[in-house]
């Protein structure tokens, strides 16, 4: 049989070659007991293989699994696969994925809630809302990106950042907590808006460091924004005493938020990201794609516990989409050198942001191998160093390849000789990817579902039904061409 490419997009919203069968089984039972709360927790970009590499390292350094693989074998727990395609492509962008969550409607990439004819759907958290829920939104990128906004706000495109600030304030959402400052101050945003100051008049106790987020009561309302851009990488907080004290980690932003929207009394959602897990992995970043799994993991693992004790709230553990494919290969004889390798993360002290900055423009090879060692603690060869200076000089050994042309993925193969860690781009991939569910219901995680399912499974934990418009890959498409030139690549 042959298969088209619109009938493996679908001729409907959901598609007819494999979006049929995902979900099926789940969507035919019921949840025996309704949870109070909801918990979405999303390790952005997230591949098995990135499991796996946090879960040797964990071994290697600490002795110990890591947590979400502990969650794996837990009588409490259940797993199963989630698919992660768009409307148009195979491969999803975060925007589509958050969306596909968020509204239980295939999205074009690059849009939110929406399809390129500006048909607008309707989110998730407003539904949740209309139910009497308290909702927010926490993430470790700009609270503005795509994967928060999937599950409150419509726009035509993601990169509409400062007007996704205004439209948040609009949709009413509790909690918010995360990156972003230059979309919210005055002295950043280009009409001059002072949202901050908006948020405040509506309500809100605005955070904007450490101290303020942990030392101040609980409020009904939090906006919290710590940072210009997104939150630092966790490799380079646990290295930055300045950091550590003026900036909140993932868990401590969770911590914040539950104890805002615990004491509501109808109950609470709220989406948990550790978004830089995902640009650690565009980056082909190894440093800051483990650590930052690390603290997410280590944030679920509060989450969850929170639920064992609370008992009334689902808590969902996944991932949008797999980002970077990377992997740790066989090396030396026997394959002996493999673990060795993996374990070089535990001497490396900065992300690529840093180390990038650090080497500043058009650096030397002799540059490039003190820094790297300084920083990393690897030293490069003469050769290696001199391949990633021609990147710095758009003159990668690599250029050939639209997936390794960069410096960083010239730096990324470099440091697989001695990591033993490669990745196939710096891209998204097609993975299938891991689901785990604690609580109420959460045996309906099992099997494998599209990403569309779980819209209809979350509203269903709350005795709620909503079905969304459809539009079908072709029609999709035609609207599109009238407005592609507003959309950009993204995470």
């Amino acid at each position: 049989m042959q298969i088209s490419r619109r009938a493996l997009l679908g001729a409907g919203t959901t598609g007819l070659l494999i979006a049929s069968q995902p979900g099926a089984t789940a969507q035919k039972r019921r949840f025996r007991r309704k949870p109070r709360n909801i918990i979405f927790c999303v390790a952005d970009g997230m591949s098995l293989s990135t499991l796996t590499m946090c879960d040797q390292f964990q071994q290697l350094t600490e002795g110990r699994h890591s947590y979400w693989m502990t969650l794996l074998n837990a009588e409490y727990a259940t797993s199963g696969l989630q698919e992660t395609r768009s409307l148009n492509s195979l491969v999803t962008d975060s925007a589509a994925a958050s969306s596909a969550w968020g509204s239980g409607r295939r999205q074009w990439n690059g849009q939110l809630n929406m399809y390129p004819d500006g048909t607008k759907l309707r989110p998730i958290m407003s539904l949740m809302q209309e139910a009497g829920l308290r909702c927010g939104l926490v993430t470790t990128t700009t609270i503005t990106h795509a994967t928060p906004a999937g599950f409150a706000v419509n726009s035509l495109t993601r990169q509409q950042e400062d007007v996704i600030a205004q439209e948040y304030l609009k949709a009413g959402v509790d909690v918010l907590l995360g990156g972003g400052d230059r979309f919210f101050s005055a002295q950043q945003r280009k009409d001059r808006r002072d949202l901050y100051a908006e948020y405040a008049q509506a309500g809100y106790r605005v955070a904007r460091t450490k101290s303020e987020l942990l030392g101040a009561v609980p409020a009904n309302r939090l906006l919290g924004v710590f940072h210009s851009g997104h939150m630092p990488y966790s490799v380079d907080h646990n290295h930055s005493p300045e950091l550590q004290s003026t900036r909140p980690r993932l868990r401590e932003m969770a911590r914040a938020a539950i104890a805002c929207l615990k004491s509501a009394p109808r109950g609470f959602f709220l989406q948990i990201e550790g978004g830089r897990v995902d640009h650690a992995a565009h980056s082909n970043d190894l440093a800051g794609l483990i650590y930052d799994q690390i603290e997410f993991e280590e944030t679920i693992k509060e989450v969850v516990e929170f639920a064992l004790k609370d008992r009334n709230t689902l808590v969902i553990i996944t991932t949008d989409h797999a980002t970077g494919g990377p992997a740790l290969n066989g090396s030396g004889l026997a394959y002996q050198d493999s673990a060795a390798g993996l374990q070089k993360v535990a001497g490396m002290k900065a992300s690529y942001d840093t180390l990038l900055k650090a080497l500043g423009d058009a650096p030397t090879p002799d540059r490039i191998r003190q820094t790297v060692r300084d920083l990393l603690d690897i030293a490069l060869t003469p050769d290696e160093a001199e391949a990633v200076a021609q990147a710095t000089r758009k003159n990668s050994p690599f250029r050939v390849s639209e997936f390794y042309e960069d410096t960083g993925a010239t730096l990324a193969i470099v440091l697989g000789n001695h990591t033993k860690v490669t990745w196939t781009s710096q891209n998204h991939t097609s993975d299938h990817v891991l689901i785990t569910a604690v609580g109420p219901g959460n045996e309906l995680i099992a099997g494998l579902h599209a990403n569309v399912d779980l819209f209809s499974l979350m509203l269903a934990a709350k005795d709620l039904k909503y079905e969304n418009p459809t539009m079908d890959y072709t029609t999709a498409r035609a609207h599109f061409e009238k407005i592609k030139h507003l959309w950009a690549p993204g995470g």
